[in-house]
């Protein structure tokens, strides 16, 4: 077992240097997302770990980070998610439109937008969970912007536009400006939808036409991406189809995904039910737990330790390792035999319980048979997310009295198949 506590991080993968806005070249900076890793850092692991023409492969591609560096680098690459946000979102970044098209196509919604009026009041007839975020007149001019984007004939452009409405949603809804968690602001001053949609539009076609620009450059508008809804779990994919894969899986006790893109999978029928399309995400709060056994003596001791404080809680960790360990097992099947599997993962706490994810992580990769190459650790510079818990263990803001600093470093795991073990 590597002793991952002992590491000193690593400079040269912290990325010290690198600043939101270097973090946002090219389509990166389309979509907010949480939690997303730097394209530094995938790029670097990229030209590292494979080599042109190879197949990289996120089984939990989130916005498409990952499939974005593949194409900029020349590898094909092959994106999964269980979130038909992220999907759209990820599909949106990692097509190149020509831009005098694109400019074309977004004066012709524009004036289209501005010349239309709700016919009705659309409010009146909305999901209950879109009228508890959205003001009436806010979500009337919200489904007009929508029903022109939805006019668009051209498939491409059309997803470009529904990536932008996505990306605006919350600015033009009561959802509390600082914070990605959901609690509304009924004191907030809300962007007029169109203004929003069009300063943002803007910005992601200039986007457009540097990530067209940098594929040209460097003959690289064939390369092969595909980015697919599916579950990490039980991977729609040959045998040995991957020669790399880079992931970073939910953090333990974190995120809700489905809760934070709840906005967009409303407004595009994704789902009418947010608690009922949280029970397929990994980690998810919201699922019973199985009773299954995790596969990690450190888990088991870590759940016992939660159990006594939070019974409820540990069953639902335990469900997140074993899904952790499904998706293992099914990552070494996809996997080359000569291929990598590089993790980016991150240890948290919660109720003063200290929770190792990636030194748990490193039991269930080798029970699943891979062999620990290196495990890097980087201090945190630029990931998006709040890293700050009270004293009861709930998030919170830099601004509160009791906080606690609890996500500053994460995790690299490199690991191989274990019958490679003699040849390295």
């Amino acid at each position: 077992m590597v002793a991952v506590e002992s590491l000193r991080a690593d400079k040269a993968w912290s990325f010290p240097n690198v600043k939101p806005r270097d973090a946002s070249y090219a389509t990166h900076g389309y979509h907010r997302y949480p939690a997303k890793f730097i394209p530094q850092l995938v790029e670097a692991l990229i030209k590292k770990y494979s080599r042109e023409g190879d197949v990289v492969l996120d089984p939990m591609g989130g916005c498409g980070t990952t499939l974005v560096e593949a194409k900029l680098n020349g590898r094909n690459s092959v994106g999964i998610d269980i979130n038909r946000v992220a999907v759209l979102i990820a599909r949106a970044k990692t097509q190149a439109i020509r831009q005098r098209f694109l400019e074309e196509r977004n004066q012709i919604l524009l004036k289209k937008v501005s010349r239309r009026k709700p016919s009705r009041n659309y409010y009146a007839s909305a999901h209950p969970r879109l009228q508890y975020w959205f003001k009436p007149d806010q979500y009337n001019n919200l489904r007009v912007l929508y029903q022109c984007i939805e006019e668009e004939r051209n498939a491409k452009a059309r997803l470009f536009y529904q990536c932008c409405f996505s990306n605006i949603l919350k600015n033009c809804s009561i959802w509390y400006a600082k914070s990605i968690k959901p609690q509304r602001d009924l004191n907030k001053h809300e962007e007029a939808p169109l203004q929003a949609f069009e300063r943002h539009l803007n910005l992601m076609t200039r986007k457009n036409a540097e990530f067209a620009s940098l594929l040209k450059s460097r003959a690289l508008q064939s390369t092969n991406c595909r980015m697919m809804k599916g579950d990490a779990r039980c991977m729609r994919l040959s045998d040995n189809s991957a020669d790399l894969i880079i992931t970073s899986p939910p953090y333990v006790t974190s995120y809700e995904y489905a809760d934070l893109h709840q906005l967009s999978s409303l407004w595009f029928g994704f789902t009418d039910d947010v608690r009922k399309m949280k029970e397929d995400f990994i980690g998810t709060l919201s699922r019973t737990a199985r009773c299954d056994e995790v596969g990690s003596p450190l888990a088991q001791r870590i759940l016992k330790k939660v159990e006594e404080k939070d019974k409820a809680l540990g069953k639902h960790i335990a469900n997140y390792y074993g899904d952790l360990y499904r998706f293992y097992g099914d990552a070494r099947r996809v996997l080359n035999k000569s291929g990598r599997l590089c993790l980016i993962l991150g240890d948290t706490e919660y109720m003063g319980i200290r929770i190792p994810n990636t030194a748990v992580s490193i039991e269930l990769l080798e029970k699943r048979g891979f062999f620990i190459e290196k495990v890097i650790k980087r201090q945190l510079s630029s990931k998006i997310f709040t890293p700050y818990r009270d004293s009861a263990g709930r998030f919170t803001d830099s601004r509160h009295g009791h906080k606690r600093k609890i996500y500053q470093h994460e995790y690299i795991v490199i690991a191989r198949q274990l019958d490679r073990k003699r040849n390295i």
